[in-house]
């Protein structure tokens, strides 16, 4: 089934590895299929002093029922995205319960 996921670079260059690499995690949010409309995803370097703050991933999962929103903040931006993702599956699920 084709996913509707959009993912854009902020100061950044998205690469096709990239954009696997975040199409792949994102497959785990999907087990959730009917219920999701879109999956947008914003990953920033951000021009921070602190390089502990260095890569943001932004998601924002469009559902029935109130939009999901979550950002992850680190050193290096494919852990930024674990983290998302982590974030992301774990609002889901706790507003799947409901």
């Amino acid at each position: 089934m084709d996913r509707d996921v959009i993912i854009s670079g902020v100061h950044l260059d998205l690469t096709d590895a990239l954009k696997q690499i975040v199409n792949e995690k994102a497959e785990k949010l999907f087990r959730h299929e009917g219920r999701i409309v879109r999956v947008r995803f914003d990953l920033e370097h951000a021009q921070s002093k602190d390089p502990a703050e260095a890569f943001i991933a932004k998601g924002h999962i469009e559902i029935q029922g109130p939009d999901i929103i979550a950002s992850a903040i680190s050193d290096d931006l494919y852990k930024s995205i674990d983290l998302l993702i982590q974030k992301l599956d774990r609002q889901l699920n706790e507003h799947f319960r409901k």
